[in-house]
């Protein structure tokens, strides 16, 4: 494709037939051609061969790495004259004006389209390293060059593979030496879309004549991988039992979630992902299901005849007996924490809602002669009607009506007469 520097010596002699000179007694001169063009004649050929070397090993200095050779051929010709006329100048003059340099490279190609020229293969594969170093790390992509890496850990991403999604070649050419790309520009190239035109007439346009896409010219493909832990939800189990009333739960068995690992693979383009699929599962803990008992044993609205404390915890303040010129008909709870009140025995809601100086009150029939009343509620539970077995909530206590603070007014009658309820209960 190229000429390589060729000097040659041929010998031609004019000596006019009628000359008084002897041949050996004419002075030699040669004519120097640079691809058969002329351009001059000089008496010593060894000034020409110098000065092309020189001129070699000065761009071989500022070129270092790269394998140089001229373009164009030069040629010699020897010839006896009777007068010599030295064309050095000129000469060299030709040589640093018309010489140019060739250089050997390694020609880059991506899906068949030439990119760059690079002065060795070395440099043509840190092209593809910077290419695909845009998106993955120079350690990372080191280890994948190794071989394929080690599955990550639980809690780790790994990158498993980086490749581009079209095929690179590389093969060995000659070129001139202003056509010869550093690594920066032929990433440039890659990355902004610019390519030769696949119809390559070696001409002095050949570097003008670069074609542009509007996308990189391939695309780096990205797969990692990563093992992450979730959990699995436990199931509820009921179970129905006799054991308990209708309304009350048990725990039987406490729930845990289970754990499972997964092995999540996501494969990106350019940066962007593309596809994330779960290609590996394993369960390594087995949930437990919470099982709960649920009543369905009836409720009983007879008492038991044993109360129990309506409240949770809290003092006496007021107990039955005259009180500020009437018949206090109760005791008073209150000084607790938490304001639940309970049924103090099994029975059945003849009365609830709101009653003058009674505020919030619920009464109760226990189905044996005894009826007990709460007063002064923040908010009722219950309904008339309703069947509560002994310490179920009924309502919350509050001052609703006559009061003159949160408390509770407790009540006990047995055949329609008033009772002490501290007969019954205590705190």
């Amino acid at each position: 494709m190229w000429k390589k520097l060729a000097v040659t010596a041929i010998s031609v002699v004019s000596i006019g037939v009628g000359t008084a000179y002897a041949e050996s007694s004419l002075p030699t001169v040669y004519h120097v051609y640079i691809d058969e063009q002329h351009v001059g004649m000089v008496e010593n050929q060894a000034e020409v061969k110098a000065e092309l070397r020189e001129r070699m090993e000065e761009a071989e200095k500022d070129h270092e790495g790269l394998d140089l050779s001229y373009m164009e051929e030069v040629s010699f010709k020897e010839q006896k004259v009777l007068s010599a006329k030295d064309e050095s100048s000129e000469v060299m003059d030709s040589i640093q004006n018309d010489l140019t340099f060739a250089a050997e490279v390694v020609r880059l190609y991506i899906n068949g389209e030439p990119v760059a020229h690079l002065p060795n293969e070395e440099k043509a594969e840190q092209v593809i390293e910077s290419i695909k170093q845009e998106y993955v790390g120079e350690d990372e992509l080191e280890v994948i060059e190794k071989g394929t890496p080690e599955l990550p850990d639980v809690g780790e991403t790994k990158v498993m593979d980086v490749g581009l999604s079209a095929p690179v070649k590389m093969e060995e050419d000659q070129v001139a030496l202003s056509q010869v790309h550093t690594v920066e520009e032929a990433v440039s190239k890659v990355e902004e879309g610019r390519h030769y035109p696949s119809d390559q007439s070696e001409t002095s346009s050949f570097i003008g004549m670069m074609a542009k896409s509007k996308k990189p010219l391939v695309d780096v493909v990205l797969t990692e991988k990563e093992r992450k832990e979730e959990e699995i939800p436990h199931k509820v189990q009921i179970k129905k039992t006799d054991e308990l009333f209708k309304g009350e739960s048990k725990v039987k068995q406490d729930g845990e979630d289970g754990k499972r690992e997964l092995l999540i693979e996501r494969t990106y383009r350019n940066g962007e992902e593309t596809k994330e699929e779960t290609v590996e599962k394993e369960v390594v803990k087995e949930p437990v299901k919470k099982i709960v008992l649920q009543g369905t044993k009836k409720v009983p609205s007879k008492g038991t005849g044993d109360f129990t404390w309506p409240a949770v915890g809290g003092e006496i303040t007021s107990k039955q007996g005259k009180r500020w010129g009437r018949y206090h008909k109760g005791i008073d709870i209150a000084g607790v924490s938490d304001k639940t009140i309970k049924s103090a025995d099994n029975g059945k809601v003849v009365e609830a809602g709101y009653r003058n100086s009674f505020g919030n009150k619920v009464v109760i029939d226990h189905g044996n002669g005894y009826e007990t009343i709460y007063a002064h509620l923040s908010s009722i539970d219950v309904t008339k009607g309703q069947t509560v077995k002994k310490g179920e909530k009924i309502g919350v206590m509050g001052t609703t009506g006559h009061s003159t603070g949160v408390h509770l007014h407790f009540e006990v009658h047995k055949g329609g007469a008033l009772e002490n309820p501290l007969s019954y209960v205590s705190p």
